[in-house]
């Protein structure tokens, strides 16, 4: 029975070995991309969650609903929310609740990047096979995915091993559609689905509920603002924009 394999870098590759805690906004995604493909490469999974000199990269996907523009109706904007079961791969996330998506890039992601590699289409493999694992999406092409910014945390167990590579895809329908169109395909290990953003704000409440990579999303404005209020509490005068690429 052959060994799980994963996609890592060596923390000493990026940031001369000291990564930024939080998220940090990516100014040239393509560029970090292409440094983060011809320097990763794939070990046995078993290894890399025991090798804090590692760090596995995780496309970690948002996924929102209705114009985000300033123009934008904001009762019609949502956001995908999820609760991961106790039927989840990784038991250190159980019972939590996230706004990404997505999971370790696998070998197969680089077999389906033979037309002209290159680093964009080997993350958007490892993210879309995530999310047609995971989402029941219309047949019908989705946006692409736009990086943002990348996510660490080595306060935590899981945090040490991994960085989050933070994407988002705004749907562009109202919510009521998209709620028709987007559902949960692994029920048994994801609850949740696109969420008016006044009900999310509820859930929000009690953060320490959230995933760490979520929190911090959150705190960055990733899902923006309501009611000009940012989720961290500041006004928007405050707080200022949505952390976008």
């Amino acid at each position: 029975m052959s060994k799980e394999r994963v996609f890592v870098v060596d923390r000493a590759a990026f940031f001369d070995g000291d990564w930024p805690q939080g998220y940090l906004q990516i100014e040239d995604p393509e560029a970090f991309l292409d440094r983060a493909w011809r320097l990763g490469r794939f070990v046995d999974r078993a290894q890399a969650e025991a090798e804090p000199a590692w760090k596995q990269w995780i496309p970690y996907c948002v996924l929102r609903c209705g114009d985000w523009s300033a123009a934008g109706d904001p009762d019609e904007r949502g956001v995908l929310a999820v609760q991961r079961t106790s039927k989840g791969g990784e038991a250190r996330l159980h019972q939590s609740w996230s706004i990404g998506l997505g999971g370790h890039i696998e070998p197969v992601d680089d077999r389906a990047n033979t037309e002209q590699p290159n680093a964009k289409t080997f993350f958007d493999m490892a993210l879309q096979r995530e999310l047609r694992e995971e989402l029941r999406r219309p047949q019908a092409a989705v946006p692409p995915a736009r990086l943002l910014g990348m996510i660490n945390d080595d306060t935590t167990e899981v945090g040490r091993v991994h960085a989050g590579l933070a994407y988002c895809i705004d749907l562009g329908w109202p919510l009521s559609t998209a709620q028709q169109r987007v559902g949960i395909r692994e029920v048994s290990k994801l609850h949740g689905g696109l969420t008016h953003l006044v009900d999310f704000a509820e859930l929000w409440h009690t953060g320490a509920q959230f995933e760490t990579w979520s929190q911090l999303l959150i705190e960055a404005e990733i899902v923006g603002a309501m009611g000009g209020r940012s989720w961290s509490g500041a006004t928007s005068a405050e707080g200022g924009g949505e952390a976008e690429s």
